[in-house]
């Protein structure tokens, strides 16, 4: 499934499955490894990133 994605500032295209959890999209695709895998779920904090301005779990 294609998405549009806005990533510091720049607009990305990706090609992923619509279940992928953003953790994964962000380091795995993206290259974006300052995201990281802490508890899996969701508990930990590690995964936190912001969505628009808004922090969120990436797990």
């Amino acid at each position: 499934m294609a998405f549009k994605i806005k990533l510091n500032g720049q607009d990305r295209s990706v090609d992923v499955d619509g279940d992928m959890p953003l953790l994964w999209l962000l380091r795995d695709v993206l290259g974006m490894t300052g995201t990281k895998y802490g508890c899996g779920v969701a508990q930990c904090g590690a995964c936190t990133v912001h969505v628009d301005g808004v922090a969120v779990r990436a797990c």
